[in-house]
């Protein structure tokens, strides 16, 4: 049977996503600074004029990824934690998945580095970056408030402080892991989780 023939949309798209991955893996290899659309693009398979056909810039793609990467994060919290019936049963739940994701997110958590510089240097990468983030504690927040009315006891912070707290230890958590990850205590991540949310 013939591979089915995509559309003009879905050739776009696709084109689209692996410019994507080929830009992840060439920005975390050399930096915002140091990668190049030429780098991004040869390596995708592309010319320099697919690159800027999807996008207006460098910069403009870097934010691409940003958006991305918190979505596929946002998206894979709010699994985890409507499918947990208590608090005891969503920390435990964190602690695996934050344990999985952790060994193979080491080139998001590059990246991370790399957006955070970067926001820090440009105010208005600052202000789409805390849009982005602000929308995510939105999300976030929904699938705790799910979570929360089915738990008799409750807890003394709201669900947008449990977001924040969440994205807050996930990303500070990984990041420090990667520069002594054997001097961490293990299950800190489960540890903080509980006493802020358990230890009541």
């Amino acid at each position: 049977m013939g591979r089915r023939r995509l559309t003009q949309e879905q050739r776009k798209q696709e084109t689209r996503h692996l410019l994507i991955e080929s830009a992840i893996e060439i920005f975390a290899q050399l930096g915002l600074h140091g990668a190049s659309v030429d780098k991004i693009a040869e390596h995708a398979g592309f010319s320099k004029g697919a690159v800027y056909a999807h996008f207006k810039s460098k910069e403009e793609l870097f934010l691409a990824i940003l958006e991305q990467q918190m979505k596929l994060q946002v998206d894979n919290i709010r699994q985890v934690i409507e499918r947990q019936h208590s608090i005891s049963q969503f920390i435990d739940a964190m602690d695996a998945c934050f344990g999985s994701v952790k060994k193979r997110n080491r080139t998001w958590n590059m990246l991370y580095i790399e957006f955070l510089l970067y926001a820090m240097r440009e105010e208005a990468v600052r202000h789409q970056w805390s849009r982005m983030l602000t929308e995510s504690v939105t999300q976030i927040s929904g699938s705790i408030k799910q979570l929360m009315s089915r738990e008799k006891d409750g807890t003394a912070l709201s669900a947008d402080d449990i977001a924040w707290t969440i994205l807050s230890l996930e990303n500070g958590l990984a990041i420090f892991s990667y520069i002594g990850d054997e001097s961490m205590p293990p299950h800190l991540y489960k540890k903080a989780l509980y006493h802020l949310l358990a230890s009541r």
